[in-house]
């Protein structure tokens, strides 16, 4: 059996792959869904797992049975492979994101589908296709109750390859925004695992650095300060998603700097309160509540991973200005910035297919740099114009070094991470030494000079401050990148480009 994560044609800057490439790895870590999946499977079955941002599928051999997990950016690299596989005579099932709610056209490409939670389904299907009565979906309106979970396969990943490995320790989520497919694929209720299942999980994991997948980690502020509680003695560094609203939680705050939180990932999504109504994410609000949230979760020392998407109705240009000016009022050095997407099975999707605003274009284009749909007030190439010169601004070293200086200034980034090798240490520190000594950018100079203060003055563990300085520099080399092909990336944009949709409606 072959599990495949299937390759992306294009990569934004978000997913560290500059910074994993300097740590010596190929990807940052790989999706949690193959290493799960694979822990379903039964014993019988000889596994192998390929993901193929760290290794190339091999050339010869064929399996009886390939499952492969699909988003919108990889489909078209799926659906390939799922033509392949059945071409050589093997057993192709599909599952993840984009083959539950595009069932009929992943259905062109392989046998089944596995819609939604692979739990039960996928055991069911292993059964069926032993016994030669596959059915062509696999799906149910039931929940499982997520109460424990199997050890993910971590044996079958080349971890030499990752630098740290994903957890989910809950499933659901209760709000219902528009562009998101989190509350369709797990439902609004909430589920949890038993905490002991988790540190089990941690316990057993190939690594000391984690990230945990939930979409909202603090959403139930009781499970997770027990859970905070149990995995402070394990010594771990993890990065997590939630609200802002963790900050009205002293105590749950402190336990996650405890714990080893060094990272949240917020969803601001806008500035705009226009356009948060408009995506029904109501949750968010601005302010001084956003003021007084941000400087509480810095003074835990934990940085915040920024997240904004901008292509709603009631945006313009002007939002990408905003929000430089957010993150910069308020020491935000790491932004997640992203053009507005509708993944099938969002209500943003339905809604822009029923209007006739989907771009016909190839769904790998759907990574959040490229505009993939016909936005209300911005054509398509003025739109990512303005993104690309956004995120030039966002991390060009002035920028970030103005931005560096407020954030650690506070010496509350003391807390010492997870252990790395000493080839690791030697490694990053000359990259280190390189990028920002010998250089001729005095910005890059003065930031090292900066960090190096702190952490010779003990204002900023050693990890903290060289890992701030290295995942920069990733981000500012993936955008170079970006730069350099952006003839290509804008003959793409071009290509499509028919105008904003008010002024096409105006016109007609």
């Amino acid at each position: 059996m072959y599990l495949i994560s299937p390759r992306q044609r294009f990569i934004n800057y978000p997913a560290h792959s500059e910074m994993a490439r300097m740590f010596g790895k190929h990807r940052l870590m790989i999706p949690l869904a193959l290493p799960t999946v694979a822990a379903l499977t039964p014993g019988h079955y000889d596994i192998r797992i390929f993901d193929e941002e760290i290794e190339a599928l091999p050339k010869h051999g064929k399996p009886d049975i390939v499952g492969i997990t699909t988003l919108a950016a990889t489909s078209t690299r799926a659906f390939e492979l799922g033509d392949k596989f059945k071409g050589m005579g093997a057993t192709v099932v599909f599952g993840g994101p984009y083959a539950s709610f595009m069932q009929e056209e992943t259905l062109m490409h392989g046998d089944a589908v596995v819609a939604g939670e692979a739990e039960g389904k996928w055991e069911k299907c292993l059964e069926d296709f032993e016994n030669g009565r596959l059915q062509p979906v696999y799906e149910t309106t039931d929940y499982i109750s997520y109460k424990s979970q199997k050890p993910p396969r971590w044996d079958l990943v080349n971890m030499n390859r990752i630098f740290q490995v994903a957890i989910q320790v809950s499933r659901g989520c209760p709000f219902n925004c528009d562009f998101c497919l989190v509350s369709r694929t797990f439902g609004q209720k909430m589920r949890y695992r038993d905490i002991d299942n988790v540190v089990e999980e941690i316990k057993a994991a190939p690594s000391s650095y984690f990230f945990f997948v939930d979409d909202n980690l603090t959403i139930n502020k009781k499970y997770a300060k027990e859970l905070m509680k149990a995995i402070i003695p394990l010594k771990i560094s993890w990065g997590c998603m939630c609200s802002l609203d963790v900050a009205t939680d002293d105590e749950l705050l402190n336990l996650m700097a405890e714990a080893g939180c060094f990272n949240i990932l917020v969803g601001f999504e806008s500035l705009n309160p226009e356009s948060l109504n408009e995506s029904h994410k109501l949750h968010n609000r601005g302010g001084k509540i956003y003021q007084e949230a941000i400087s509480k979760i810095h003074a835990a020392g934990i940085q915040i991973n920024a997240s904004f998407v901008v292509g709603f109705d009631n945006d313009n240009l002007d939002e990408f200005d905003r929000i430089f000016d957010f993150t910069l009022e308020h020491h935000l050095p790491n932004v997640n910035l992203h053009l507005l997407n509708a993944p099938p099975g969002t209500e943003t999707h339905k809604k822009f297919k029923k209007e006739g605003r989907l771009l016909s274009c190839d769904p790998e284009l759907g990574v959040g740099h490229f505009p993939t749909l016909h936005y209300m007030n911005m054509s398509q190439i003025a739109i990512f114009d303005k993104y690309m010169e956004t995120i030039a601004r966002l991390y060009s070293f002035d920028t970030i070094r103005i931005k560096g200086e407020a954030l650690f200034s506070n010496g509350a980034f003391t807390r010492q991470g997870g252990e790395i090798s000493v080839f690791m240490k030697a490694r990053l520190s000359w990259i280190t030494f390189r990028e920002f000594v010998l250089t001729a950018d005095p910005d890059r100079k003065k930031l090292f000079t900066f960090i190096l203060k702190l952490i010779l003055t003990k204002r900023i563990s050693i990890d903290k401050g060289l890992g701030f300085l290295l995942s920069m520099l990733g981000y500012h080399r993936h955008i170079q990148d970006h730069k350099r092909h952006m003839e290509e990336y804008r003959k793409i944009v071009l290509s499509q480009d028919k105008g904003a949709w008010k002024e096409l409606t105006i016109n007609n």
